[in-house]
């Protein structure tokens, strides 16, 4: 819980359902959650390390599309994680205002997701959220299309689809558009709404719409079908990375455990790309990729050329972000970048040596 009151935090989340961000309080992190659909997810995760310290980690994609999330995998499965005393696991949720909510009642400990407009909008409500770091801050979609748009200039006057306007999908698929030279409100049709990506691509192969974006592996498995992909997109400005979300009062109170963590995670940086055969087989088991190059490529990916040596968010990233957001929600432009970021325990982990420890 995020300070104040359990009736005032109650208070809270009725206001903003199902908004609200944090990380267990003080409190030891054992403590069974609280009733309701995040607490199911939670609760059906299984029991970590004898010994070790349980910490929940929501994230609000699957494994088979979520390869951002190699490295903790690779930490969980090597025991990196153990070995600070943590036992990590990771609880999938639906959406980040589920996987916030959950950390609000203290049913999860961090929160890693991209700072889409919902998710800022909830921060400017009024919540003590921090961002305390992101393992990536390139971008990673792909700009897949119909078979028959074979360059750039074939997409203009087509349509694209996606999730809802002023949605991250919104904001992540007009920067591939105009990454490869197309103005996304001069230059298309217009616009196919799918509520999720499953719909997009349904919606895509049956030729309702043209263009999406998709990350890897997906993006192989479309490639095979036939789809064209506009290729690598991360080349330009920063962008927002998966960040690593937490209540700041806790991260204040409880900085040893946070330590703990995000010593384990670069332990597990340093390991998925020193390593990478375990590292490609933990994400061929966690994605089910079977191809051998779509594995390479999203190893490359997300294992090696866009992944972190150290977690830093991008704060350059993060204005863009905000700056997208108050277009459609004016109440998050009060919000300064500055108030959002505290990255003092990965400043100090850093400076202290034991990143250079781990690489010698």
């Amino acid at each position: 819980m995020w300070g104040g009151t359990r009736f005032g935090w109650a208070l809270v989340i009725l206001l903003l359902w199902p908004a609200a961000a944090g990380c267990s309080g003080a409190a030891p992190p054992s403590v069974a959650p609280t009733a309701g659909p995040a607490a199911a997810a939670a609760a059906a995760t299984p029991v970590p390390t004898p010994g070790a310290m349980r910490f929940r980690v929501a994230a609000t994609q699957p494994a088979a599309v979520a390869a951002h999330l190699l490295p903790y995998w690779v930490g969980i499965d090597t025991g990196l994680f153990r070995e600070q005393g943590l036992g990590v696991e990771l609880v999938t949720m639906q959406s980040d205002q589920m996987a916030l909510t959950a950390a609000a009642n203290g049913e999860v400990d961090v929160v890693l997701s991209t700072p889409s407009p919902t998710l800022l909008a909830i921060i400017a409500s009024g919540m003590d959220g921090v961002i305390i770091g992101a393992t990536h801050n390139a971008f990673d979609q792909r700009l897949l299309a119909a078979s028959d748009i074979q360059s750039p200039d074939d997409l203009r006057g087509k349509s694209a689809l996606i999730s809802a306007q002023g949605t991250l999908n919104d904001f992540q698929t007009r920067e591939a558009l105009q990454r490869i030279g197309i103005d996304p409100d001069k230059e298309l049709a217009g616009w196919w709404m799918g509520a999720n990506q499953a719909e997009r691509v349904k919606n895509l192969r049956l030729g309702n719409g043209q263009t999406t974006v998709v990350p890897l592996p997906l993006s192989a498995t479309l490639v095979a079908e036939g789809f064209t992909d506009f290729g690598d997109l991360s080349a330009g400005p920063p962008w927002p990375g998966v960040a690593m979300i937490m209540s700041r009062r806790i991260y204040s109170a409880r900085l040893d455990y946070v330590q703990r963590f995000l010593k384990g995670l670069l332990a597990s940086i340093q390991r998925t790309k020193a390593d990478p055969d375990t590292a490609k087989q933990i994400l061929a088991q966690y994605t089910k990729i079977e191809d051998p190059d779509a594995l390479d490529e999203a190893y490359d990916v997300y294992g090696n050329r866009l992944l972190e040596r150290v977690p830093y968010l991008s704060v350059d990233g993060l204005q863009r972000a905000v700056d997208f957001a108050a277009e459609t929600r004016f109440h998050t432009r009060p919000i300064k970048t500055s108030d959002l970021v505290d990255q003092t325990a990965l400043q100090r982990l850093e400076s202290s040596g034991y990143v250079d420890q781990l690489y010698r």
